[in-house]
């Protein structure tokens, strides 16, 4: 019998809503034959006892040719991968909730950083000092450099996180998505080897 070629790319992280994993909930396959994807897709890798489990590429490609003896596989993935159960929920008002509570704390939070970073360099003398030189006169009490710096410090905001709302304004990364993303690899990373001792105990 030929050999089956297959070409899996498993991804480092998924969250599912069921116990049973199968090759499908990991990853994408592909293979000539459509049916045999579609076979190895539903051949069931683990069942999640607790919250988290990881799942070795090893193991999956040995599941895999336990069924397929003659299948030869190309892995493009990760080399484990960390799959968490997530109970099913029908009510997301909780979620909502913990979402508003979330958005509130940032609100204020950034704002009373602003106000203490503007404090800690004393702005208003700044402002003041400035206006003085460049009128000759006292500055009032709002002026166009408050209005200026004011818009100015919001259009920054928008072009660094590069979002209006849920709107990107252009395709380009923004440095906060770079370091998030370097975050959450090394945040899975930590967790794979924190749940591989656990299991292997």
């Amino acid at each position: 019998m030929e050999n089956i070629l297959i070409y899996l790319r498993a991804e480092q992280h998924k969250t599912l809503q069921k116990r049973k994993v199968c090759v499908r909930d990991i990853g994408s396959i592909y293979c000539e034959d459509t049916k045999v994807a579609a076979q190895i897709g539903g051949l069931v890798i683990d069942n999640i006892i607790g919250k988290k489990a990881v799942i070795q590429m090893i193991d999956i490609i040995e599941r895999i040719t336990k069924e397929f003896p003659n299948a030869q596989i190309i892995n493009f993935g990760a080399p484990d991968i960390l799959v968490e159960y997530e109970i099913p929920r029908k009510n997301k008002f909780p979620e909502g909730v913990k979402v508003f509570l979330v958005c509130v704390l940032i609100f204020f939070g950034s704002a009373f950083t602003i106000m203490a970073f503007n404090n800690d360099i004393s702005i208003t003398g700044v402002f003041e000092h400035f206006y003085t030189q460049m009128t000759g006169t006292a500055k009032p009490e709002i002026s166009e450099l408050e209005i200026f710096y004011a818009i100015g410090l919001a259009l920054g905001i928008i072009l660094f996180f590069n979002h209006i709302g849920k709107k990107k304004l252009s395709d380009d990364v923004t440095p906060i998505q770079v370091e998030m993303d370097k975050h959450n690899k090394d945040t899975y990373d930590t967790i794979i080897d924190k749940v591989k001792e656990k299991q292997n105990v």
